[in-house]
């Protein structure tokens, strides 16, 4: 759902010979001038990049242009199959600024999500459209089942809580499962709503909707008119949410990302940049 990319247009014009500078050496006892930044769990390779250690995942493809993308997991770099690891080096060294920028930014998304995990417990709280909801456990499941379900008030003063028919020491894993029950009925009924809205706004007629759990993107579409949203978007506002809708939308008149499609994202929500940043910058909370 984090990701950033950027691409480098590679000068080599002829396949070099490859050579390992850069491949992580298990001998290496150097200490980095500063602490690693997100290393990447399947590294094949490092560069000191701005005083910083920096491991990273290898990939090599057919694309014509090296490219660089930092997601959850730390930085990939993909590479044709014939640029040698010296240009690659270049490359990294070149973009330098933009990687250790970029990875520091997932490195505090990561540290916000680990501060701000759920307590799956009465009285613990997680955000619902944008706010945060408290979790009311309201006694023994067995009876209560028989008479009152999962249901959201909200007070007075704007403040929410979540009822749950279940046992006040109810296990964490029991509470969280029934909170997502919940909230995959709720996605399904809101996101149709706002589908609904937007499509007669934007001229364009989707088929189906598809709640995913998908850990690298908020939503996908295709030229079947099969639009996906990932149902943890009812964590954040409903401004956001009808970003994500608009954005998915409007792949049904530019399956790409050009300026033509972007302009129709525009012409129904002119502060598109300001929700796109705002969607980047506030990660959830680890869901565990």
């Amino acid at each position: 759902m984090d990701q950033s990319e950027l691409e480098f247009e590679s000068n080599q014009l002829v396949a070099p010979v490859s050579i390992s500078v850069g491949a992580i050496d298990p001998e290496e006892d150097e200490l980095p001038a500063e602490p690693a930044l997100l290393v990447h769990p399947e590294a094949s390779h490092s560069a000191r990049l701005q005083g910083r250690e920096v491991a990273y995942l290898l990939r090599r493809s057919e694309r014509r242009s090296i490219g660089f993308s930092v997601g959850q997991q730390g930085l990939e770099v993909t590479a044709p199959q014939w640029v040698a690891m010296r240009e690659i080096e270049s490359a990294l060294q070149t973009k330098a600024g933009w990687i250790v920028r970029k990875l520091q930014e997932a490195g505090q998304r990561q540290q916000i999500k680990l501060e701000a995990r759920i307590l799956w417990q009465d009285g613990g709280v997680l955000d619902y459209l944008g706010q945060p909801m408290s979790l009311r456990l309201t006694g023994d499941a067995s009876q209560l089942l028989r008479t009152r379900q999962t249901h959201r008030e909200q007070g007075i003063d704007g403040s929410q809580s979540l009822h749950l028919p279940l046992p006040t020491g109810a296990p964490p894993a029991q509470v969280r499962a029934a909170v997502q029950v919940w909230i995959l009925r709720e996605a399904r009924s809101y996101f149709t709503a706002r589908m609904l809205h937007f499509a007669a706004l934007m001229g364009v007629r989707w088929n189906a909707l598809r709640l995913t759990s998908a850990s690298t993107r908020w939503g996908s579409a295709n030229s079947s008119g099969i639009i996906r949203l990932n149902w943890r978007l009812m964590q954040h506002s409903p401004q956001i949410i009808d970003y994500v809708v608009v954005h998915e939308l409007a792949h049904l008149h530019h399956m790409d990302h050009s300026p033509q499609f972007w302009a129709v994202v525009a012409q129904v929500l002119p502060d598109w940049k300001h929700l796109r940043r705002a969607l980047r910058d506030r990660p959830l909370p680890v869901w565990e």
